[in-house]
């Protein structure tokens, strides 16, 4: 299973993650206001994704 990591959770970056999920890949995903920001697309995302900084959402690019 590939981890990809997104920086930025707006339009597009939320409909990428949400391809990913659907395509059975695991997402980190982060913004520019925290992880703790993203508690409602997380939840809609699912179990494979996970909110995290930038720096850690950089390390699965």
């Amino acid at each position: 299973m590939t981890t990809l990591g997104i920086i930025g959770a707006g339009n597009i970056g939320s409909q990428v993650a949400r391809i990913a999920v659907e395509a059975g890949d695991n997402v980190v995903i982060a913004n520019s206001r925290g992880p703790e920001t993203l508690e409602a697309l997380i939840a809609e995302l699912g179990p494979t994704a996970r909110a995290a900084t930038a720096l850690e959402a950089a390390d699965n690019l």
